[in-house]
């Protein structure tokens, strides 16, 4: 695009004074959606996946690699056009295509893959052309096909010293020679002073946001990653890259599972808040769905009330962590892997959103693929929470540092994290399975937004929450025409708007509105998924959210924990070899509690968290914790929750009688007369899934931490030197092109 055409963009800073305009608008388009919903469905249920690639740059005779920063370079050899004032792109419908996409095969469609750039210049985000339809043949036989052939496509534009991994973060960002051209930091893009600009793409969308996010906080956000303890790390561990400032960010803890806002920790681990403003509120729900005074009916009294005073925190030490102080650390800079199911309508899209949010935390543990931070092995094997942290924009009276003055309330939690609450049913349509006591955690909400959405257009207390609760915080940047006092940002004619905000709050599962260029329906975005190092990995844990959403759907199943208990979960899923070792509370019946009873007590059963050898893991966690069968009448016969191993969880277990939602996803199959080839694929592919939860196969973060710590140079101090970091990401290219068997990981 001639850049004397591009769209003009503002920052932060510049748009402060519409801010509420821009609010009062995108609450107007998300209405209009509604509404232009409430007469419309999709009969056919669609998806699409969206892969995230990063670039790097060997050099042999150095062993060393680097990041390469020619991400914008590719596209445009690609063709790209890319619009900065355009909302992010999206998948057309199927019917739209002048081809037949099923027939096409997976190189066709490959060949339309939807490129775009992401905030680092080393990275690559992607989408197929149209919205895939629901088949079961598409899911065994082309999947990982259409998968290999996009990547074979961006490798053939690679240079011969280049090479494409999807890893969610390069191990030596931030220390370092970590990318080519390299240059000094302290840029005026980034303001960092371990990340130079030419990490961040120019265009102005990302270096606005990445802006916006450090103008908004008032300082750049650091965030501690705690070490690795190995036998020969220096303990007190203190990175001397960064000062602690007690105003400059959090550390994250190690033990942060009680707390909601656990990716922000500062010091203490006491929850800051303050007595919010009257253009906000925090959110309570009565009997009947709308907010009140009174506090929560919080299951297990998990979340206090919050203080009426803000407190200033203890402020966080630096040692024992590994210190990070910019966006960029969190935001674009590694690769993706992410599910978007296209519901029939408003109330699938609901039940959807629901019902996987529980399963997002077992999930990010099994696909656990971040164990090296900045050159040091670190104690998680998840990137979650970091990402959670690095771009927390909240300020220092929304963090309750400070008294508020002038924000909108005190916000528990960074723009990205886990679900605030459940959707639940319409309420013309109850739902028996949903109780309001599982939306049992504070959050604050803008009351103007919702008000108009309940009273003034009809929109339900829940969904009108939950949509309310984006507007208490600000967009970073805005487009011309997002300014304008003309009919061309009509909430009738678009919803960017809206977009910019749900772009500005991201959690582990998302609910879109209709795409009105695209003609798709409500959609729900699961994104709790780390990428994996092969396609055909990839292809499996696609193919298992795609057959979880229609066994949800078919078999009307009940996933419901309390929010709390959700949260406790994707706390634990970060930890090393979560999927192995940690216990995450699940419903001990899934098909219970539609009848409006509650399928058990409603107590809790816990239990011990496992403890193998550090090269081994239990088969059997059940068995090996020696607890009675299925008909004992102990707490666990009676329990509507209790506390399984990933294992368990996927698997079944007969001590606990649990199912086990892999075995349901079999006898789903089992119903639907497959073609012999179609079913054995999918279940080669759901082995893998399988597999690892049993702990047959391992993730690859333990597969890149055994890596580290058998290397012959390792010095067991936590350090991965540039020559391991080589040696590593040379091995995991070997394994994605086939050159190298990794039967421990892939079998």
């Amino acid at each position: 695009m001639d850049s004397s055409q591009a769209t003009t963009m503002y920052p932060w800073k510049e748009i402060i004074p519409r801010m509420e305009e821009i609010r009062a608008e995108a609450t107007d388009q998300f209405i209009a959606a509604w509404k232009n919903a409430q007469s419309r469905r999709t009969h056919d249920f669609t998806w699409h996946e969206t892969m995230g690639y990063v670039i790097v740059k060997r050099d042999d005779a150095a062993r060393r690699i680097v990041l390469s920063p020619r991400g914008p370079e590719l596209l445009k050899e690609m063709g790209l056009v890319f619009d900065p004032g355009s909302v992010s792109t999206h998948p057309q419908d199927p019917g739209a295509a002048d081809w037949d996409i099923a027939a096409a095969g997976p190189a066709a469609e490959a060949a339309e893959t939807r490129w775009r750039p992401a905030h680092a210049r080393f990275a690559l985000r992607c989408e197929p052309p149209y919205l895939r339809a629901f088949s079961l043949e598409h899911l065994a036989l082309q999947t990982t096909q259409c998968l290999r052939e996009r990547r074979r496509i961006l490798k053939s534009r690679l240079d011969p010293d280049e090479m494409l991994l999807s890893i969610s973060q390069f191990p030596l960002l931030g220390t370092g020679t970590y990318i080519d051209h390299q240059g000094a930091p302290n840029g005026p893009l980034l303001r960092s002073q371990l990340l130079p600009d030419i990490c961040l793409n120019s265009q102005p969308p990302f270096t606005l946001e990445i802006g916006g996010i450090v103008d908004r906080r008032g300082v750049v956000p650091y965030t501690g990653v705690p070490v690795f303890r190995d036998t020969n790390t220096v303990w007190p561990f203190v990175d001397e890259d960064l000062p602690a400032d007690p105003y400059k960010g959090g550390i994250l803890t190690q033990s942060c599972e009680s707390n909601r806002d656990s990716a922000c920790v500062m010091g203490s681990s006491t929850v800051a808040t303050a007595t919010p403003s009257a253009a906000a509120a925090p959110a309570d729900l009565s009997a009947n769905g709308l907010p009140s005074n009174a506090p929560w009916d919080a299951l297990l009294n998990s979340q206090p009330p919050p203080p009426s005073r803000p407190l200033l925190l203890e402020p966080p030490s630096n040692k024992n962590c590994v210190l990070l102080d910019s966006p960029l650390f969190g935001i674009g800079s590694g690769g993706v892997l992410r599910v978007t199911l296209c519901a029939a309508d408003l109330d699938e899209a609901r039940s959807l959103h629901d019902q996987l949010a529980p399963i997002s935390a077992i999930m990010a543990a099994l696909t656990a693929a971040t164990p090296i931070v900045k050159g040091h092995l670190v104690n998680r094997d998840c990137y979650w929470d970091v990402q959670c942290s690095t771009v927390d924009d909240r300020s220092a009276q929304e963090r309750g540092i400070v008294p508020l003055t002038t924000a909108k309330g005190t916000l528990l939690k960074s723009r990205y994290g886990s679900i605030d609450m459940y959707l639940g049913p319409d309420e013309t349509r109850a739902d028996p399975a949903f109780r309001r006591v599982y939306n049992d955690c504070h959050f604050t909400y803008d009351k103007q937004s919702f008000w108009k959405m309940k009273e003034d257009h009809g929109i339900d207390s829940l969904l009108a929450l939950h949509v309310s609760r984006l507007f208490v915080r600000d967009i970073h940047y805005a487009s011309e025409n997002m300014l304008s006092t003309g009919d061309t940002s009509s909430a009738m004619s678009g919803q960017e708007h809206f977009k910019r905000f749900l772009g500005c709050s991201r959690q582990n599962i998302c609910l879109y509105p209709p795409n009105k260029c695209t003609s798709s329906g409500w959609e729900v975005e699961f994104m709790s998924l780390e990428a994996q190092l092969t396609d055909a990995e990839n292809a499996a844990f696609i193919t298992f959210i795609v057959l979880l959403s229609r066994v949800i759907i078919s078999y009307r199943l009940n996933l419901y924990l309390p929010i709390s208990l959700m949260d406790q979960n994707m706390a634990r899923s970060q930890k090393v070899n979560a999927a192995g070792e940690q216990l995450f509370f699940f419903r001990r019946d899934v098909f219970g509690g539609r009848d409006g009873k509650s399928n058990g007590s409603g107590r809790i059963s816990k239990r011990a968290n496992l403890t193998p050898s550090r090269n081994t893991r239990p088969t059997s966690a059940g068995a090996e914790r020696g607890t009675r069968g299925m008909n004992c009448s102990g707490v666990y016969a009676k329990a509507e929750y209790v506390e399984l191993s990933v294992d368990e969880i996927l698997n079944g277990s007969e001590a606990f009688g649990v199912t086990g939602i892999l075995n349901i996803i079999f006898t789903y199959l089992n119903t639907m007369r497959l073609e012999y080839d179609v079913e054995q694929a999918l279940r080669r592919q759901l082995l893998l899934v399988k597999r690892r939860a049993s702990g047959k196969l391992c993730t690859l973060a333990t597969w890149m931490r055994n890596f580290v710590r058998t290397h012959p140079e390792y010095q067991n101090d936590s350090v991965v030197s540039q020559s391991i970091n080589y040696d590593m990401l040379r091995a995991m290219n070997d394994i994605e092109e086939g050159r190298v068997a990794a039967p421990e990981l892939l079998g």
